[in-house]
C-alpha cells in the first residue's frame, strides 16, 4: 500500500538517512551517534551548546543584559555544582529537544517523502553558532539560515496531502487547510495540509506568503 500522502512515490526506508536526521538506530542511543558529517540533530545539539556557552553571562548588573555578543536574549552561565553544570547536561537537554522537533522530518525521510543532503549539516548546524543568543533550542530559527537552504528537497507534488512545506516538491509550499497559511514549522502546523504551488510574478496574491520566495505581495495584489 502506498503511502497515503503520496500514493504515487516508492518508499525506500533508508538506515543511513534515519541516521542523518537524528542519529537514531534500534542499537544506538542518539547522543552517541556520531560518523562522517554526523546526524543534523547531533550537530544542531553541539552548535547550539557551543552558542550557549558564548552567550551566557554571569552575574549581569541590574538592568543590563551583560555582555551578549549578538544583541539577543542574555543565558545565565551554569552554576558549578548544579543540574546545568557543564557540556554534558548541555548536550543531553539539547540532543532531547532537537530529536523531538526533528521527529516529523525523520518520519518523512523514512516514508520517502524528502531527501537530505548530507553535505551541507555540517555547514547547516555550524551557522547555527551565530544565530542571536536564546534560552532554548530552535530547530526553525537553525534551519533559517541560508547556509540550510538546500539541505532538504521535498517530493510531494502540487496537490498532495503534507505535514510540512519542506516535504514538498520545489514550487510548492505546504498549505495548511484549516488556517489557510503556509506551513513553515518542521514539527508541522497540527492540521491537514496540501502542496500548493507558489504564486510568481504577476499573478494575483492576497498576502506575501502566496508568492514565491523572494517575491512579495504589493499594493495591487499582485506578486512582485
Amino acid at each position: 500500500m502506498g503511502n497515503p500522502r503520496f500514493s504515487g512515490r516508492a518508499l525506500v526506508l533508508s538506515a543511513v538517512g534515519w541516521v542523518l536526521v537524528t542519529g537514531c538506530t534500534s542499537s544506538t542511543p542518539p547522543a552517541q551517534t556520531s560518523n562522517g558529517s554526523g546526524p543534523l540533530s547531533t550537530k544542531l545539539a553541539q552548535a547550539y551548546c557551543a552558542r550557549q556557552a558564548a552567550c551566557c553571562t554571569s552575574a549581569p548588573a541590574a538592568g543590563d543584559a551583560g555582555a551578549v555578543p549578538d544583541g539577543g536574549a542574555a543565558i545565565p552561565c551554569p552554576a558549578v555544582g548544579t543540574n546545568d553544570a557543564g557540556a554534558e547536561e548541555c548536550l543531553g537537554r539539547a540532543q532531547l529537544a532537537a530529536d523531538q522537533q526533528l521527529a516529523l522530518i525523520r518520519t518523512a525521510y523514512a516514508e520517502g517523502l524528502i531527501g537530505i543532503d548530507p553535505n551541507l549539516i555540517a555547514d547547516c548546524a555550524a551557522a547555527y553558532q551565530t544565530r542571536a543568543c536564546n534560552a532554548v533550542l530552535d530547530v526553525d530559527d537553525a534551519l533559517a539560515d541560508p547556509a540550510c537552504a538546500r539541505l532538504f528537497a521535498g517530493y510531494i507534488p502540487t496537490g498532495y496531502r503534507c505535514d510540512t512545506t519542506i516535504e514538498c516538491a520545489r514550487g510548492n509550499y505546504c498549505l495548511a487547510q484549516e488556517t489557510g497559511k503556509r506551513v513553515t514549522s518542521v514539527a508541522g502546523g497540527g492540521t491537514l495540509g496540501v502542496c500548493f504551488p507558489y504564486q510568481d510574478a504577476g499573478l494575483p496574491c492576497n498576502t506575501t506568503a502566496d508568492c514565491a520566495p523572494s517575491l512579495t505581495c504589493g499594493p495591487t495584489g499582485v506578486c512582485q
